[in-house]
C-alpha cells in the first residue's frame, strides 16, 4: 500500500530537490525527476521507476514502482519547482550508458547549454529519424527537469553519449562520418549533396559551432525572408528533417 509523506521536511522530498537541481546528483544517484501524468505513465511503462508520487486524491496510473507515495500538492511544487504541477512525478533510472557505432545519422549538440532546445533537438532528432546523440562538454544536461519536458520522453528512447571534443573526433574517425557543421554563411542544405553516414553538429546560439574539424561541409538553411536567424532548436529540428529526406 502506498504511504503518505505530508512534510516538507520529508528525507524524500530533500532527496528528490536535490534530484532536480544538481546534475552531479542525479549521475551519483543514477536518477533523474520526471513529472506530468503522460511523462510518467508512458515512461513508466517501459522503465523502471524508482519512486512514484502521486497526489492524494489522484488516481493511480498503470505503472510499477519500487516505492510508491501519496503526497500533499505543496509537495509536488516543492519537488516539481512548478506552480501549478500535475499530480504526479516519479524518480527513474538513467539509461544504461551506449555507444554510437553503425549509426548512420548522428546528431551532435556541441555547447547548446539551453535545456528546452536541447531536449527539443532530441525529441526532434528521435522523430525524424535519427539514431543517436552525442553531447559535447558544456551542454545541458539532458536529464535536467527542463530538458526532459522539452524532450517528451525521447531522452529514454534515443542513444544518448557524452563526451569531449576528442571523443567525438575519435567517433568520427573510427565510424567515417561525413561531417557537417550547421552555419549561416554554409552552403544551400537543399543544394548540397550528402551521404550516411553522417554527422551533423549544431552549436550554440550565442557561440556557434565551436568543434571545427578540418574535414566538415558548413551547411545553411536559406532564408528568403527578413528574419536574421533562426532558434537552434528550430534550425536543427529543419536541417534533420531535409538531410533525413534527401538520403538513402
Amino acid at each position: 500500500m502506498p504511504r503518505e509523506i505530508t512534510s516538507l521536511q520529508h528525507p524524500i522530498v530533500k532527496y528528490l530537490v536535490k534530484l532536480r537541481k544538481s546534475r552531479d546528483f542525479r549521475r551519483e544517484h543514477n536518477g533523474a525527476l520526471i513529472a506530468g501524468k503522460k511523462l510518467v505513465s508512458e515512461l513508466g511503462r517501459d522503465f523502471p521507476l524508482k519512486t512514484l508520487l502521486i497526489e492524494m486524491g489522484a488516481k493511480a496510473l498503470p505503472v510499477s514502482s519500487a516505492e510508491t507515495f501519496h503526497v500533499t500538492p505543496e509537495i509536488l511544487k516543492k519537488i516539481t519547482g512548478l506552480e501549478a504541477p500535475e499530480p504526479y512525478a516519479a524518480e527513474i533510472e538513467l539509461p544504461s550508458k551506449t555507444n554510437l557505432k553503425g549509426k548512420k545519422f548522428l546528431l551532435a549538440l556541441d555547447g547548446v547549454s539551453d535545456p528546452g532546445n536541447l531536449g527539443t533537438l532530441i525529441r526532434s532528432a528521435l522523430a525524424l529519424g535519427w539514431e543517436g546523440v552525442f553531447l559535447t562538454s558544456g551542454s545541458a544536461d539532458p536529464y535536467s527537469d527542463k530538458a526532459l519536458r522539452a524532450a517528451k520522453g525521447a531522452t529514454f528512447h534515443l542513444p544518448l553519449v557524452e563526451g569531449s571534443s576528442q571523443e567525438l573526433a575519435e567517433l568520427i574517425e573510427q565510424e567515417k562520418l561525413a561531417v557537417l557543421l550547421a552555419d549561416m554563411d554554409g552552403k544551400n542544405v537543399e543544394t548540397e549533396k550528402v551521404s550516411p553516414p553522417l554527422l551533423l553538429v549544431m552549436g550554440s546560439e550565442s557561440h556557434g559551432v565551436k568543434f571545427k574539424p578540418s574535414k566538415a561541409t558548413t551547411l545553411a538553411i536559406p532564408m528568403p525572408g527578413k528574419t536574421e536567424s533562426l532558434n537552434v532548436a528550430i534550425a536543427g529540428s529543419i536541417l534533420m528533417y531535409l538531410l533525413r529526406a534527401r538520403t538513402p
